[in-house]
Parts: C-alpha cells; structure tokens; sequence
C-alpha cells in the first residue's frame, strides 16, 4: 500500500509521492530510457571526433546525430509532461518543478554541441583542431546532462532514498554508453557502413565489457534498495520480483550479448542490431520500472 497524501511531508517526499506527481508509468520510464541512449550517442560520436577515430560505420555521421537529437527529444517531452502536469499545493512540490525545469535547461543546452558538430560539416574526414573541439565539448556536454539529470531526480528523493540511489549517477552513464553504442550500431548497419567483424572487434569487446559492468552495478543497486528494510521483511518483497529482473536481465545482456558475437563470428550485422537494439531497450524499460515499483514499496518501511 502507498502512503496516503496526508501522510507526506511537505519538503521531503518519498519515492512514491513523487511517482504520484509525476503520473509514472511505462510512458514516461519509456522516454527517459530513449533519451539516455540518445545521450549515449553522443558520447560515442563526441569521443570519436575528440581522438580521430573510426567508429563501427563509415556512413554518413548526420544520420546518427540526428538519430541521438530525436532520442534525446523524448527527455524534452517528459520534462515538458512533469512541468505541466495539474499542480497540486505543497511547497516540496514547488521545489521538485524548480529542479525540473532547471535539469530541463541543462537537457535542451546539451544540443548546442551538437549543432557545432552539424555546422562543421559532421565528422567524416574533419580532422581540425575545432572539430576536435567540438567533439570534446559534445562529449562532455552529454556526460554532464546525464549526472546532472540523475542528480536532479536524487534530489526529490528522501534522504534514505537518497543513499539507496547514490550510484544512480555513474549507473546512468554506463547505461548510455552501453544502450548508446548499441544504438549507434543499428544506425550504422542501417546505412550499410558496418566495418567488417574482424576491424569491429574492439568496439564489441568494448560493449561486452560495458554489458559486465552495467550488471554488476545493477545488482549492487537492487542490494541498497533491499538491505535496509531488513532481511525478512526484504526476502518477502522480493519474491515477486525475480521473473520480471530475469527477464529484463535476459532481454538487456544475455540477448545483445549473443547478437555481438554471432555479428563477431558469422555476420549479418543488420539482423543482430536490430535484435539486440528492441531487446536492450525493452529489458532497460522492465528492469527501471521494477526497480521504481520497489523503492515505492519499500519506501514505507525505510527510516
């Protein structure tokens, strides 16, 4: 059961008064999910422009900065769902529109990199000190967008809430190179300038490695969310978990995983990217909603 309203306090709610306000549901895990992974793309292009690199296509670069701009735009229309949602008394509430709107400025600046980019003339065969430049700031502008943005939602949080979630920052941005790098090899694949398997070795070797340590961190988070309501009260809450977390971890790792090395050792890079794409993605989308569903039910019992 929730918290009644009544029961709230009035500048420090808990998980589940924010999810009240915020109408949370699939939709909007849905277009936060999109728009980490757009973040990620840019954190994929910006790195290759900052060091001159080849990445896993050789295709036109406008499609997949376009790409990230669209999937970043889903961030956009969930802050302009929260801004404008029906307001309701309450001085905690007007705090957490402050932070959104202020976390929602930082969201729509992180384009400008971006559009320096385009402006540039994207990044094939562009090996100036500006471009290099220009990659370094969208680069860093998307790593920044995504702490800031996870820190801005830690703040809404109660302060137990808060050291439950304090790895949701680094967690963030794993999760955007991860979701990001898989993204950026759908598009290239579908503008059929996938590199060969053998020159794409490291960048998948890259993406298994990022896979381990997202799922390492992922497990290490659902342990503070569990451990401080107590070992049998924990051991109950979580026996209705364990199907939709092992899915969401079969649609997120094993599912992508298997996609890279069968692309490693027998091609078709199209069919694998847009295997492990729609499954990393629905996976992403279960396991946040589990993970939320949980810390409102375990909210109640946190001192």
């Amino acid at each position: 059961m929730l918290p009644s309203r009544k029961t709230l306090p009035n500048r420090t709610p808990s998980t589940a008064a924010i999810q009240a306000a915020d109408g949370a549901c699939y939709v909007a895990i849905t277009l936060r999910v999109l728009a980490v992974s757009g973040y990620g793309m840019w954190c994929w292009l910006g790195m290759a422009l900052a060091l001159g690199i080849h990445r896993i296509g050789r295709g036109d670069d406008r499609m997949p900065l376009a790409l990230a701009a669209v999937l970043v735009g889903a961030g956009l229309v969930l802050a302009w769902r929260q801004l404008h949602a029906p307001s309701q008394p309450g001085d905690w509430r007007t705090e957490i529109r402050r932070k959104r709107l202020r976390a929602a400025w930082v969201a729509l600046a992180s384009y400008l990199p971006m559009l320096l980019v385009l402006a540039l003339g994207g990044m094939a065969s562009n090996d100036s000190a500006l471009a290099r430049l220009a990659g370094v700031l969208l680069l860093l502008s998307s790593v920044t967008t995504l702490v800031y943005t996870a820190n801005s939602y830690r703040g809404q949080l109660s302060p137990g809430q808060q050291r439950a979630s304090s790895s949701l920052p680094i967690i963030r941005v794993v999760a955007a190179w991860y979701g990001g790098g898989l993204w950026l090899w759908l598009c290239a694949a579908l503008q059929g300038g996938l590199a060969s398997p053998e020159a794409a070795y490291p960048w998948i070797l890259l993406l298994l490695v990022l896979s381990l340590a997202l799922g390492l961190m992922e497990v290490l988070r659902w342990q503070s969310v569990d451990a401080p309501i107590g070992a049998v009260e924990s051991e109950l809450l979580a026996l209705g978990q364990p199907p939709t977390r092992f899915a969401a971890a079969l649609l997120v790792y094993v599912v992508p995983c298997l996609a890279l090395l069968a692309y490693e050792h027998f091609g078709y890079g199209l069919t694998a990217a847009m295997i492990a794409v729609p499954s990393c993605l629905l996976g992403t989308i279960l396991e946040q909603y589990s993970y939320e569903s949980t810390l409102v039910e375990a909210a109640p019992r946190r001192r």
